[in-house]
């Protein structure tokens, strides 16, 4: 992440993760493109995997949230590995003032259930818009969005679909033990806590999807092709 942020390690529980949600933050000294909003509709295109509320940024080519081929920023780990949006969040609205990102937020309160959607706006004078959401029945797996044109023109809209992304940060063990707790993954305990142990030290790339190496069963928790589908609507 080119932000070059140095963070804490601020992991939030999954209890401070469905109550989270932030509006968006405009940065200043951005007025040289129109101000415009849009609305966003996320839509888990999975059959048995939940989402975890979306964190976005919009922002000009200069910014990254994440990279395909490069190491996860502290932010996307946490959402990756334990679900933990306010980490996410916090490093975006500390990057505001930073030259391309112009607003970030949390685009829902709730995690999105297999088959449905969430709708929000976003306000900002950036074209271009990046989304990150956990795969929460994964060790390290990401929805992910890097930097695509927001609409130019009012009433235009854009699709695009959302592949699943390996953080490259935990192994993947596919044992609950290990995943976040009931009852997104079925039964089990759960954890909501990076271990050391499972550290990979890689780099972001497309992830595998279930393999049935652990106690998820391949029927329920995988998936074929993209995992979201984000329509954005350019409304004025």
């Amino acid at each position: 992440m080119r932000f070059r942020l140095v963070l804490g390690a601020l992991l939030a529980t999954l209890a401070t993760l469905t109550a989270f949600v932030t509006s968006p933050v405009s940065a200043s000294g951005h007025d040289r493109n129109t101000v415009a909003t849009y609305t966003i509709t996320v839509e888990n295109l999975t059959g048995g995997q939940y989402l975890t509320p979306p964190n976005f940024a919009a922002h000009d080519r200069s910014a990254d949230v994440f990279s395909a081929g490069q190491p996860a920023s502290p932010g996307v780990q946490a959402v990756a590995e334990n679900g933990a949006v306010p980490t996410l969040a916090a490093e975006l609205t500390a990057a505001i003032d930073d030259a391309g990102l112009g607003t970030s937020g949390v685009g829902a309160a709730d995690p999105i259930s297999p088959g449905q959607s969430i709708t929000f706006d976003v306000t900002s004078s950036e074209r271009r818009l990046s989304i990150v959401a956990m795969v929460i029945c994964t060790n390290d797996g990401f929805a992910g969005l890097d930097s695509r044109p927001l609409p130019a023109r009012d009433g235009q809209t854009r699709t695009y679909y959302l592949r699943a992304y390996d953080a490259g940060t935990e192994i993947n063990t596919e044992a609950r033990q290990d995943l976040v707790p009931a009852p997104f993954c079925g039964e089990g305990e759960g954890t909501d806590m990076t271990n050391p142990d499972l550290a990979e030290n890689s780099v972001i790339r497309n992830h595998p999807g279930i393999q049935g190496i652990g106690d998820l069963d391949p029927a329920q928790f995988g998936w074929n092709g993209p995992v979201a589908k984000l329509t954005v609507t350019r409304i004025g």
